[in-house]
């Protein structure tokens, strides 16, 4: 019995493993293939340009659904009433946050972008805690100082900063922090499988883009015959879309199969490994002062980190003593 207990639980590393390997791959390649047909490509319509994705996890997770291959578990008794007022919100949030931070790569180099990504824990936490969802806690409060600090300090060393570029980022990173908050608020426990979870969640978020893409995208897309382009190469925009597609169903099974904590450290090594390929086989340029924040930046997530790990602990604790919280810090 305890050979096959063995067996079960190197089956489930090694499944989890081609997870995480998997998207931080997609994760990786679509960084760099938006940012050059955004750029070198000169398809500049970001929100056209993710909704490739979305449109991808919408239609391969319907036709898995729709030939039988996946049942329906907990999406098969949705209703309309419940779809507007629990996946609409949250689909809302995640276009902005793809619209923004796809609009980024407009105004910033990857290897700055990454370094700024950091310090989405700081914006996390204040989102959570300003709605009450989390308690503020001493050691992750400390690591978020830090993190700020870092990340103030990289911003202050980069050579082609621009405020557009900042202000995009972290518009898209407080969309996406609120966008956690409402999918904890709005759903509570309920987690979809991972074919379901695309399913039920990619035609709100594409529908907020559709929007987006018909008041600011539209009519520069028309006249300055945008979708030429995508004809000229197919192939390109394909990958993009197919990208998407992967990176959204990855994202999902990296979380199911470890924790989100794991998501996270796995996500600043990915952002790291991201800037020395930017730099090393892009040319991209960074400075010691950038080095140096980026640096203290990772300090600063451990220390949120190990703070966050400390806190779920004391709730466990208090729960198990029968004190109940009066919230729940998101993991």
């Amino acid at each position: 019995m305890g050979v096959i207990e063995d067996m079960t639980k190197r089956a489930q590393q090694v499944h989890a493993l081609l997870y995480v390997l998997g998207w931080a791959c997609a994760s990786s390649g679509l960084i760099f293939l938006n940012k050059h047909l955004l750029t070198d490509d000169g398809f500049h319509y970001p929100m056209t340009l993710c909704s490739m994705g979305l449109a991808a996890s919408w239609a391969i997770s319907s036709v898995i659904v729709h030939s039988g291959l996946v049942k329906l578990d907990k999406g098969k008794d949705i209703t309309l009433v419940w779809y507007a007022t629990h996946v609409v919100p949250i689909g809302a949030f995640a276009a902005v946050s793809l619209a923004l931070g796809n609009y980024t790569y407009l105004y910033l180099s990857v290897s700055f972008i990454q370094m700024l990504k950091a310090g989405v824990p700081s914006v996390t936490m204040l989102v959570l805690v300003t709605t009450g969802l989390e308690r503020l806690h001493q050691q992750t409060a400390l690591g978020v100082a830090v993190l700020t600090v870092g990340t103030v300090m990289a911003a202050y060393g980069e050579i082609a900063f621009q405020w557009i570029g900042v202000i995009l980022m972290f518009a898209s990173e407080f969309s996406e922090a609120f966008r956690m908050a409402v999918l904890q608020y709005l759903m509570g426990n309920l987690r979809f499988e991972l074919i379901e979870g695309l399913y039920v969640m990619a035609p709100a978020s594409l529908a907020f883009l559709m929007l987006g893409i018909f008041a600011f995208e539209f009519k520069a897309l028309n006249e300055e015959n945008g979708l030429s382009k995508i004809a000229a190469n197919p192939g390109k925009y394909l990958l993009a879309a197919f990208l998407g597609f992967l990176v959204n169903f990855l994202t999902l099974g990296v979380i199911k199969s470890t924790s989100s904590l794991t998501f996270k450290v796995v996500g600043q090594v990915k952002n790291t490994v991201v800037i020395w390929i930017s730099v090393v086989l892009f040319h991209s340029e960074i400075t010691g002062t950038q080095v140096a924040g980026y640096s203290i930046s990772m300090v600063g997530f451990a220390i949120y980190q190990r703070g966050k790990m400390i806190q779920a602990r004391e709730e466990a604790l208090r729960e198990s003593l029968g004190v109940v919280g009066t919230s729940k810090a998101l993991n």
